[in-house]
């Protein structure tokens, strides 16, 4: 998701009538939280109920005035009920935990993966000083946990977990990935994507664990032993700096720069890998990363390119639109409209909100074309947008393309693969992706922040509509042509079906 730096968005608003109550109301020490409300986490605390319903009012505000997407895939009817459960639920236990917990079930539920809240500050510093993490790394399969990364547990690598102090292992993710945004009808991401370090505080089955279940130092699990017995085991859990000391991994560690990878596999035949499409922490000119890559396949005269995305899961538009110009034989388009919720903000709801694009918080209705199912569409230039014709690169590669694709892909990556699917003659392998093919409800997000809480909510205020969507699925990722997905059996024995897959057809 990169920063458009061109949203001249002028002032322009009018005043409604809406405040918190007043912080008199507020936080008071929390004491013996139960098994129903969450961990004990060392800063949590109680609030006063007329404050924890007011932050959910708005926070429902919010979304429903500015998401750009918050009805395209669960109806308003169904969105209502959930946040009346909410509700219903701070108010039986109005602490600032459960408050986080109501609220990421109904963003899970408008089924956008850019709509998530972010943990309030202290929480988040207190994952480096309290042990809530598993002390291994594991993978998902068909609702089951297997021992990936052991540490220094002495578990075995590919051991079946069976439990997780005394609750069964589908049961707790089931409770997980209620939790878990997703864009549309991609639940099947959940898996793989629950159990590997993304936007959450590590993993987000370890993100959101100890809200949903109280949690000491140690765990109590039962793994499945060779003849199938289950066996017993107490492990200390870990803080998240040594969590992700387990296999030295970083948040948000990946940059565009430093993850392109061009190897030959033989005389006509390449391998280009791009991580991530992330190119706004360290941010390059992308034809300085491409221009080389494909001047070595136009001089080694290659004749099939296997483009390796699976690891990618988004980022800039321009590394995305750089790469479209070196793999595309003629003009093309990538979004057709940009589109968002509303041309105005209320400034007693503008208060509540940040951006990195502090002009998309005060637009000028002006700029804005009101359509028939109440969105508004603003020019395609006016927010940075590339134009309606794209041309390709001189010397990009026009031959045989091999794409690969896994369930780490969404947002961004997913729109390349969109544009390569619906106007590239290519050959998708590997999983069905994640993300919005048909345009996500991203771009520029705003930041709600809860004053009482310390919750920060991101509000898309943007959603693209990728140029030639009706070809795809306008609720799913994209599908591979050749389903070749990792498995338990794969994973374990350090195989690779779709590259496999791929180097067969490229014979």
């Amino acid at each position: 998701m990169g920063r458009i730096a061109s949203f001249l968005w002028a002032a322009g608003a009018t005043s409604a009538a809406f405040a918190l109550p007043a912080s008199a109301l507020a936080q008071t020490a929390m004491s013996e939280p139960s098994a129903q409300t969450a961990a004990p986490l060392p800063r949590d605390t109680r609030l006063a109920v007329e404050v924890a319903l007011a932050e959910l009012d708005l926070t429902k505000r919010a979304l429903e005035t500015l998401h750009p997407g918050y009805t395209r895939y669960t109806s308003a009817e169904t969105l209502d009920a959930l946040w009346e459960k909410a509700r219903a639920d701070v108010s039986q236990t109005p602490s600032r935990g459960r408050l986080y917990l109501a609220i990421s079930r109904v963003l899970a539920a408008i089924r956008c993966d850019h709509t998530k809240a972010e943990l309030p500050k202290d929480f988040e510093a207190s994952r480096d000083q309290q042990p809530v993490y598993l002390p291994f790394r594991f993978k998902i399969f068909d609702d089951r946990i297997f021992v990936f990364n052991p540490g220094e547990t002495g578990l075995e690598r590919g051991a079946e977990v069976l439990s997780i102090d005394g609750r069964p292992v589908a049961d707790v993710l089931s409770e997980v990935y209620a939790l878990f945004p997703v864009d549309g009808d991609t639940d099947h991401i959940k898996p793989e994507s629950v159990s590997e370090f993304g936007e959450f505080v590590g993993p987000a089955f370890e993100h959101f664990y100890p809200f949903l279940y109280p949690v000491d130092e140690t765990v109590a699990l039962e793994v499945a032993g060779e003849n199938g017995a289950a066996k017993a085991y107490e492990l200390p859990r870990l803080t998240f700096a040594q969590y992700s000391a387990i296999t030295s991994e970083k948040r948000f560690s990946a940059n565009f720069d430093d993850a392109v990878t061009l190897k030959m596999m033989d005389d006509q035949t390449a391998y280009l890998s791009i991580d991530t499409f992330v190119n706004y922490r360290r941010p390059v000119d992308p034809d300085r990363i491409y221009a080389p890559v494909f001047a070595q396949l136009e001089s080694s005269n290659t004749s099939t390119l296997i483009l390796d995305l699976r690891r990618n899961g988004g980022g800039s538009t321009d590394a995305q639109i750089g790469l479209l110009q070196w793999l595309m034989d003629k003009p093309f388009q990538q979004a057709s409209a940009v589109l968002v919720a509303a041309d105005r903000i209320e400034p007693d709801l503008r208060q509540y909100l940040s951006s990195w694009e502090k002009a998309a918080l005060d637009p000028n209705p002006a700029w804005f074309t009101a359509r028939d199912d109440g969105m508004f569409e603003i020019a395609l230039e006016q927010v940075g947008k590339p134009p309606a014709s794209i041309p390709p690169k001189p010397g990009a590669y026009t031959g045989r393309l091999i794409v690969l694709t896994s369930s780490d892909n969404a947002s961004g990556v997913t729109h390349a693969l969109a544009v390569l699917k619906a106007q590239r003659d290519a050959v998708f392998i590997g999983e069905p992706t994640g993300g919005a093919a048909t345009g996500a409800t991203a771009g520029i997000l705003a930041y709600l922040d809860l004053p009482e809480s310390g919750i920060r909510v991101r509000v898309p205020l943007q959603r693209t509509v990728i140029a030639n969507a009706q070809k795809l699925n306008p609720r799913r990722g994209i599908e591979p042509d050749i389903l070749a997905p990792d498995t338990l059996e794969s994973t374990f024995a350090g195989t690779d079906p779709a590259l496999e897959a791929a180097l067969a057809l490229s014979q």
